[in-house]
């Protein structure tokens, strides 16, 4: 495949995007949207260029969103935070509006590969502070694992992934599995299933937000090439030394209440549980998740 091939191949995605951000109903959803910034990486990701949110002014912060999501995800406390911090919200590799022609195979090394060539491509020398959400919270362990000296601090959100071991989903029950996933009632149900009182939280806003990207040209098959390479696992384990603080919804149905107890016994998470709040705290109490945030990051 040559170069001209690739830039028409990316050059579709941003179509994509820009077409359906003016479509976006939620305008804190439209608002966050309107600070992406095409980055262009180098030819080890064919010059492709990754959709990263940046905002504010001030000491960076690093966000990452979960698993079949987008920066979106963090419309709710964009606002606020954006008047403290420097915002930098990229599209993780394979996930969200990214470009999927930039890699054959998504898996979690090419993630956090794919994280540390945006960082240097940003220059962002100064010490990281990191919020992962759900999915995010493994990236941002391994993440830090690679690069500890230019990691602060680290808030997770509903952690996933911190224990067990990967489960590859080899062919065709990948493709199965993500053909499945893009079903309108599979993706409202899981949409609702994140909310703590979805019959009052959730609406066409909120759904359109959970799908908007799936109409990503290559959308399915990334999803199923993560799905076979196993994921994240079992990263407490690679946590080491850095200050972590772990915010978790009581009405968490997507983690359940095994995995949020497990959470709570290993003291270095220093685990903070909100009432009323789902697997979204970011989304279910954007207010309160931002003034934590807020705290321990100022």
């Amino acid at each position: 495949m040559n170069k001209n091939f690739y830039s028409d191949f990316n050059k579709l995605n941003i179509d994509y995007f820009e077409k359906v951000k003016n479509s976006l109903q939620d305008p804190l959803g439209f608002n966050i949207s309107k600070d992406v910034k095409w980055i262009r990486l180098s030819e080890k990701w064919n010059s492709s260029k990754f959709p990263v949110v940046m905002g504010g002014t001030g000491q960076p912060i690093l966000f990452l969103h979960g698993f079949d999501s987008s920066f979106l995800e963090f419309r709710r406390i964009y606002p606020f935070l954006k008047k403290k911090f420097q915002l930098i919200i990229p599209d993780l590799l394979g996930f969200g509006f990214t470009p999927r022609i930039a890699s054959n195979q998504y898996n979690p090394s090419k993630i956090i590969s794919n994280l540390q060539d945006i960082i240097n491509t940003l220059n962002l020398k100064n010490k990281l502070m990191i919020v992962g959400a759900s999915m995010g919270g493994s990236v941002a362990i391994n993440l830090a694992k690679e690069i500890p000296d230019l990691i602060d601090k680290i808030i997770l959100l509903s952690p996933a992934g911190l224990f067990g071991e990967s489960k590859i989903i080899p062919f065709p029950l990948n493709q199965i599995g993500a053909t499945f996933l893009g079903l309108p009632q599979v993706r409202k149900s899981l949409c609702r299933q994140a909310f703590a009182y979805p019959e009052k939280s959730v609406g066409f806003m909120e759904e359109q937000i959970a799908s908007i990207h799936l109409g990503c040209p290559g959308w399915r098959n990334s999803l199923a090439s993560f799905a076979k390479s196993g994921g994240f696992a079992g990263t407490y384990k690679f946590m080491n030394n850095i200050s972590i603080k772990t915010i978790c919804g009581e009405n968490d149905r997507i983690l359940g209440k095994n995995e949020i107890n497990k959470i709570k016994q290993i003291d270095q998470l220093n685990f903070i549980g909100l009432k009323n709040c789902g697997h979204l705290p970011h989304v279910d109490l954007p207010s309160l998740s931002g003034k934590i945030i807020y705290d321990y990051f100022f």
